[in-house]
């Protein structure tokens, strides 16, 4: 075998597509008995449509993403709808940090040496006529990011938003597609993939590795790429994820530790009806909620959105960062009753009426996850560094990749799976 890949996400699954391309033999070593990682759509829950558990969205005119669903025969579908915010019980299209980004951008360009947006805010915005603007972008960072304010690169940040792309999509049918399109590919050029076989450990010298699963199974190759998540990284040794290395890769964990990986909570709704568009709801609200997409709030479960343009009954909440961190633990009943207590403030909609009309729902706890143990990556003031340590090849035998490895704006998206696993392809082609 020339190549191991331990991981069938994203990053895995399209280096893996890469090496089969170049005439490699790969093996996949997945821990879960499904293929994806964090992205898992679902197609058979009682949905009328395929639903994303994990990743869901294509945050722009990404490339590789973009290509790659094209090859695949994959159509898109814009995000469309009106976005609201919701404080005090006030529906209003303004939001404090998206009212001052033009100020925040100059501020945050002057900048010489990199802080933390908490330091930023701190610095620049601690009169007490900037509360609600700091408030704002602090919701924003752990909301969107998954980030601390007291880890988050400002400069980071700065580079991210100014690479937004106001075009957003989805992938027609889900990113399962793209998914299954990858494995399809590799599996015809003769790649293994192997499901529920979780890695205990790697024992490597220059030009040969051993992997042994919990099962006892051994596999060798010349070649191993670890994609791990970050959080997988950051696991105790005990850890039902956790990798024994042999020799040991102890400034690669160290690295690790200095990097951002938030939490995220993500809560599927169906309902009876799509009751946000009734008219009662309407008069309630004082607001023209037939368009609704996405509504932001300060309740426990903050953030919700539907599938505009797809007219159905799915209502999606989010929680992320500290939020999300802090009820990690709570069963899946608990955390639904949150974000019905949610809806119920957000819509002036009686508790029991929504549970009554509530047909099925679907918690996915990727913070409790794991094999995730987090969300996906953020930067922070040591991101650039620590990154450099932690994706650094090995004696050409040890290879990284994943989300959190790549160097580039799109830090926590599929497109930054994608273009990592393409590069750590082109690593071991030319190793």
């Amino acid at each position: 075998m020339d190549v191991i890949i331990i991981g069938a996400g994203a990053a895995g699954l399209m280096a893996a597509k890469k090496l089969c391309d170049a005439g490699l033999s790969v093996c996949i070593l997945e821990a879960r008995d499904r293929i994806g990682g964090r992205i898992h759509t679902i197609t058979d829950l009682h949905a009328d449509k395929s639903i994303e558990g994990g990743a869901e969205f294509i945050h722009g005119n990404l490339e590789v993403t973009l290509n790659l669903l094209k090859e695949a025969g994959i159509d898109k579908a814009e995000i469309q709808g009106d976005f609201w915010q919701v404080t005090n019980g006030q529906w209003t299209q303004e939001n404090e940090f998206f009212k001052n980004t033009g100020t925040v951008i100059q501020q945050l360009q002057t900048i010489q040496q990199d802080i933390s947006i908490d330091q930023f805010l701190k610095q620049f915005y601690a009169e007490e006529k900037y509360a609600g603007f700091r408030e704002s972008m602090t919701s924003y960072v752990e909301g969107y990011y998954s980030g601390e304010t007291k880890r988050t690169s400002a400069k980071a940040f700065l580079e991210e938003w100014l690479s937004e792309d106001k075009q957003q999509y989805r992938p027609a049918g889900g990113y399962g597609k793209m998914i299954n399109y990858l494995a399809e590919s590799c599996r015809k050029a003769g790649a293994q993939i192997h499901l529920s076989t979780v890695v205990k450990k790697i024992k490597w010298r220059k030009g040969h590795v051993e992997v042994t699963a919990k099962n006892g199974n051994c596999f060798i190759a010349a070649k191993v790429i670890i994609t791990v998540p970050l959080g997988v990284w950051l696991t105790p040794d005990n850890a039902k994820a956790a990798i024994h290395y042999s020799p040991l890769l102890q400034a690669k964990k160290e690295a690790a530790k200095q990097m951002g990986f938030g939490a995220a909570i993500k809560i599927l709704i169906e309902f009876k009806d799509r009751f946000w568009t009734d008219e009662t709801i309407i008069q309630q609200t004082k607001t023209d909620t037939q368009n609704l997409y996405m509504v932001l709030s300060e309740m426990p479960v903050p953030t919700w959105w539907t599938t505009l343009p797809q007219q159905t009954n799915l209502l999606t909440g989010w929680l992320s960062g500290p939020q999300a961190e802090s009820i990690k633990n709570e069963p899946d009943e608990e955390i639904l009753q949150k974000a019905l207590r949610s809806l119920s403030v957000i819509f002036t909609i009686d508790s029991n009426t929504l549970s009554d009309k509530m047909k099925w729902y679907k918690v996915f706890n990727w913070a409790n996850d794991a094999f995730t143990c987090g969300s996906y990556s953020y930067s922070t003031t040591e991101t650039i560094n620590s990154k450099k340590i932690l994706k650094e090849p090995v004696e050409n035998t040890l290879f990284f990749a994943g989300e959190a490895l790549y160097e580039g704006p799109e830090t926590g998206t599929v497109e930054a799976a994608l273009t990592s696993g393409v590069k750590v392809a082109a690593e071991v082609i030319l190793a």
